[in-house]
């Protein structure tokens, strides 16, 4: 999971698979948007970046794949138009939106530390010694904010509601005082080494997001008949222990002969239903019954009948 405080929002919990993406994030770039869009889904997070209208960070991160760039928001595409995801939209300045880029794609040093078993002092001395370029991230619940450090100094703290970094610290410091507070360690990539690109200039996001829609078009389809497949096995299940339970009631009453012609019966009357319910049966008891009482007596019959009526109030409720 990315966790980054919230921003300024301009938008929040849209349905991206109800949303022209393309369209979308073209407008965002013709009125010189900066800040961050954010898709969470079921598999994982996308975070796409903008800085003064250009699109210069994708990345997804899910629990089995990080992906950065255009396989990003392919995958950001595919998870949107499954219509389970979930999309905000937060504005922030552009020196705010570049250290959140260069976050992003930074190293995370410590992750998921108890923040009360961590000895501050000594992790703040050892960011100094070490001329660190980074960030901690302290978080509690679904409350998290930044503290970004150059060369081991405190540049300031990013938290929610905040389009800018700021330099009071009081809510990161409410933060890490509530309980099961943790912190992560992360170092931060220079904005001199990173690509700060226009993602949107050089991919045809358009011809992506055509494409994300087949392979989530083909994975229906692919689920479709899954499903329709396991219906089809689930009722030859059902009709095969009817089957079963009926043959035993006929041997019971009329022995072999029984047996022989409940099976004639069902299998000319009902084992072609795609699904059997007692009003399917009709037929059945009426061409049993007519052929049973060639064989035997009314009374042997009927008894047959009524409990092959039990049994099957039984096997389908």
């Amino acid at each position: 999971m990315i966790l980054l405080p919230r921003g300024n929002p301009l938008k929040e919990n849209l349905n991206p698979g109800r949303v022209d993406l393309p369209g979308a994030l073209r407008k965002l770039q013709a009125g010189n948007f900066t800040g961050y869009l954010r898709f969470a889904a079921e598999t994982g997070t996308g975070i796409l970046i903008f800085e003064k209208g250009k699109l210069v960070s994708a990345l997804f991160e899910g629990v089995a794949a990080r992906l950065v760039a255009y396989e990003a928001v392919a995958r950001i595409f595919e998870e949107s138009l499954q219509g389970t995801a979930s999309l905000d939209i937060y504005q922030l300045s552009p020196e705010l939106a570049l250290s959140i880029h260069a976050l992003l794609h930074g190293e995370v040093l410590y992750r998921g530390q108890e923040l009360n078993l961590i000895d501050i002092k000594a992790l703040l001395g050892r960011i100094r010694e070490k001329r660190m370029n980074g960030c901690l991230r302290i978080y509690a619940g679904e409350r998290i904010a930044l503290i970004f450090y150059d060369q081991g100094h405190a540049l300031g703290f990013f938290h929610d509601g905040s389009t800018d970094i700021e330099t009071t610290a009081d809510t990161s410091m409410s933060i890490a005082r509530l309980p099961g507070a943790k912190i992560d360690l992360l170092s931060t990539s220079s904005l001199e080494d990173l690509m700060l690109t226009d993602l949107q200039a050089s991919a045809d996001l358009d011809a992506l997001w055509k494409k994300a829609r087949k392979v989530v078009q083909e994975r229906q389809r692919h689920r479709d008949a899954e499903e329709g497949q396991a219906q089809e096995d689930l009722a030859a299940q059902r009709r095969a222990r009817l089957l079963t339970a009926l043959r035993e009631i006929g041997a019971r009453h009329l022995g072999k002969i029984g047996a022989s012609l409940t099976e004639k019966e069902f299998e000319r009357n009902v084992s072609t239903a795609s699904y059997i319910t007692e009003a399917s049966l009709v037929n059945f008891y009426v061409n049993l019954t007519r052929a049973a009482r060639l064989v035997a007596g009314n009374t042997s019959v009927n008894r047959m009948l009524d409990e092959m009526k039990n049994a099957v109030k039984f096997l389908l409720q």
